[in-house]
């Protein structure tokens, strides 16, 4: 990590520039700095709420990106960008052309992490952003004001990023482009450990390194046992272990599944190190019990008493698995039908035998929208391929999402538990299919309009 002392940069009125600060990661990065204190502005190319959200708070944000963007030359000046931003980008030329400090969203991260006395910071395969949820929703019920970043929207809250009372932060930090590697952390807290992204960082070894750099760095380190973590971990000294259980008089949630017990597990973990003795473990695992999930999080999108509409994040073979896990323990009884937008072609070739087999083996029905592409060029490896690859119960769809909500609709059954899974744009389905089952009155068939 470069040599930056962000303190001696606010003193002397230091400026930050967000390249891409209507991102997930960047947008409530820029709402911390603002609150901190820092002058910043910012450029997107699309008007979002996320862009409306930041001039809320003051800051200048221009759409599209122009080299004029920046401050006038003589300002001291910091230059943060999202990883989508490439190296033609013309802010980021000007910068360099300039000589100010640039930097990725992971790397201003770490540098953020120095000004607070305490921090907690989540890294993962899986579970980050829900793990990071629970800490704060659970630090901030138990009377703390932390400070956090989330890379998703909690539900109810409105924001996913806030200095809180500038003591405790606690946030996610990113394996895909290995600069959780960078954060140096008080508790240091690992999810699991898997090859996803591997392809990003140059391989499964840089991959690998950048988690054990992340835990050796902090002063202590909370892990979950698993294949990776109890490899790569078991060097280090005064580990922390996640229990398979917790001895407690307070009772889970009942729509709670699988993945979403270990979280809590994992967080409870974390908190318990963090409150000492001065909070009673049953006070730490109410509040955890009390959270109002994450969205796109195995959250209840629609429920008419016939059908029922559940979405997830699920996009690596591990987290599908552990969802539809969830999703038959917690509705008994229902079909499964399931539709899967596989998340980059990268993701679908590298895990494509593993989606084979458990969508084949969990699911009654399988309908696979076209691939989210993230920006990246096709490949032999589709919605088609997988599809046929399942077999008679998939079917890959394709058309507008209006359409692809009426396909949908005219193969469903009186009773079924829909499942709506992918990291991409396969929440847009959700609108139109929630209309066709609202207009169906909850009865045993689909109209055959909606055919």
């Amino acid at each position: 990590m470069k040599t930056f002392d962000l303190r001696a940069f606010k003193e002397n009125g230091g400026h930050v520039h967000f390249v891409g600060c209507a991102g997930a990661g960047t947008q409530p990065l820029a709402s911390i700095f603002l609150d901190l204190g820092f002058p910043c502005s910012g450029s997107d190319l699309l008007e979002t709420k996320q862009t409306d959200l930041l001039r809320t708070r003051g800051m200048h944000v221009c759409r599209g990106h122009r080299k004029e963007n920046l401050p006038p030359e003589g300002t001291p000046l910091l230059v943060v960008h999202t990883s989508a931003a490439g190296i033609r980008n013309p802010e980021l030329e000007e910068a360099h052309q300039r000589g100010i400090p640039v930097m990725r969203r992971g790397e201003a991260l770490a540098h953020l992490g120095t000004l607070f006395p305490h921090t907690i910071a989540v890294a993962g395969s899986h579970g980050k952003t829900s793990v990071t949820s629970l800490i704060a929703h659970a630090l901030k019920t138990l009377g703390y004001d932390p400070g956090y970043l989330i890379g998703g929207s909690v539900t109810g809250w409105k924001i996913s990023g806030t200095a809180g009372g500038k003591s405790v932060f606690v946030t996610e930090v990113d394996e895909s482009d290995s600069t959780n590697a960078l954060f140096r952390a008080e508790t240091a807290v690992v999810t699991n450990i898997e090859d996803d992204h591997s392809w990003s960082v140059g391989g499964v070894g840089p991959l690998f390194d950048s988690f054990v750099t992340f835990a050796k760095k902090a002063d202590r380190l909370i892990y979950v046992p698993g294949t990776h973590t109890n490899e790569l971990f078991r060097n280090l000294p005064d580990s922390i272990l996640v229990p398979s259980n917790l001895p407690l008089r307070v009772s889970y949630p009942s729509a709670w599944g699988g993945f979403q017990r270990q979280n809590a597990r994992t967080a409870f973990t974390a908190l318990r190190e963090f409150c000492g003795k001065t909070i009673s473990d049953e006070e730490i695992a109410s509040a955890i019990f009390s959270f109002p999930g994450v969205e796109r999080r195995m959250s209840v999108r629609f429920d008419n008493g016939t059908f029922r509409i559940i979405e997830d994040y699920a996009h690596h073979p591990t987290e599908l698995k552990a969802s539809l896990d969830a999703l038959k323990e917690t509705n008994p009884g229902r079909r499964l039908a399931v539709i899967f937008q596989p998340h980059r072609f990268a993701r679908l070739k590298q895990y494509f035998g593993e989606f084979v087999e458990i969508l084949s083996r969990q699911s009654d029905l399988v309908l696979i929208p076209p691939v989210f592409a993230a920006w990246t060029d096709k490949s032999e490896l589709d919605s088609h391929a997988l599809a046929e690859r399942i077999g008679n119960k998939a079917i890959a769809l394709d058309g507008d999402w209006n359409g692809i909500a009426r396909k949908t609709a005219g193969l469903l059954q009186h009773g079924d538990l829909i499942a709506v899974i992918g990291a991409g744009d396969v929440k847009e389905i959700i609108p139109p299919l929630t209309d066709l089952l609202q207009e169906s009155g909850g009865g045993p068939t689909i109209p055959q309009s909606a055919r």
